[in-house]
């Protein structure tokens, strides 16, 4: 396997554990008193951790070379850059600088291991 895709997959990886992490912490902070809306940060933290669990089967699929599995990636990385800009536009620097670095880390690292080429194109003539 080629290595940035290595990366690519590094980097799903280590977005899978933020996102586990994050839903996890939602989830126990919808038990605490000082929350409005219970339900509410239930269904989120669930959603985060349901998203997790896509987001890890796109990684092993990444990591097994699995060609199917990069579409999905980069629809999640795209998906990324409209909450980062947000959240640089609040002001949230912290959270939207790696945001938008770790996705475009990730697009490109797919696209320099051959991930968007079909597969014997350059084969062709």
């Amino acid at each position: 396997m080629p290595r940035p895709l290595l990366v690519a997959g590094a980097l799903l990886g280590l977005q899978t554990v933020v996102l586990t992490g994050l839903g996890v912490l939602l989830v126990v902070r919808g038990f605490g008193s000082d929350i409005d809306d219970v339900g509410r940060a239930e269904t989120g933290g669930l959603l985060a951790l349901v998203g997790a669990a896509g987001l890890g089967l796109v990684t092993w699929g990444v990591l097994r070379g699995r060609e199917a599995f990069r579409s999905p990636a980069l629809v999640t990385q795209v998906l990324c850059l409209p909450v980062a800009w947000g959240l640089l536009q609040g002001g949230l620097y912290g959270y939207g600088v790696p945001l938008v670095v770790v996705p475009i880390m990730i697009i490109v690292a797919i696209a320099l291991g051959g991930g968007y080429a079909r597969p014997g194109a350059s084969q062709e003539q």
